[in-house]
């Protein structure tokens, strides 16, 4: 008598462990995306590539927020890899893929013009993957229903390797 508890109180709990760990659980099958996934969907139009932070260019100081596309012509040949990219189109799709129509060759070298995207750390970086699989990921300055901006750093052959924003719009 002096086993017998014990002995049911493991049996029940023994049996009890199988019927409750043995169950297939349901699992979640895909995580939800945040709403910043839809805010980045669609087609954006660019608007400008401003410089992050003060630079020095000629002995002059160029503040932050001052259009590169303006300055382009004092970039010398490097210039035209920035007025060539004014007109770009930025298309995200919901199936997480991309399109550029227009110059990327300066300004996203890596990315080219087609691939995938993805929100990366917290949502807070726009990761652009090229066909060939390289990552691009860029830093999410600013974003809402009209407008993105993302950092991006330039290396300008001849001049500088240098922190810009585009700023695209909806």
């Amino acid at each position: 008598m002096r086993f017998f508890i014990p002995a049911c109180l493991f049996l029940l709990l023994f049996v009890s462990c199988l019927f409750t760990g043995g169950c297939k659980k349901d699992s979640a099958a895909t995580p939800e995306k945040s709403p910043k996934y839809d805010l980045v969907k669609g087609t954006w139009k660019q608007q400008d590539i401003v410089l992050a932070v003060a630079v020095k260019l000629n002995k002059q100081n160029i503040p932050a927020g001052t259009s590169i596309i303006t300055l382009a012509p004092l970039l010398g040949a490097a210039g035209a890899g920035f007025t060539c990219t004014a007109k770009n189109t930025y298309t995200f799709n919901e199936a997480g893929g991309f399109t550029i129509e227009g110059c990327t060759d300066l300004i996203l070298p890596v990315t080219g013009k087609s691939g995938n995207w993805d929100l990366d750390v917290h949502d807070a970086v726009l990761k652009l993957s090229s066909a060939k699989g390289d990552n691009d990921p860029h830093w999410i300055e600013n974003i809402n229903a009209t407008n993105l901006d993302l950092s991006l750093t330039v290396n300008i052959p001849g001049v500088a390797t240098v922190p810009l924003i585009l700023k695209l719009k909806k």
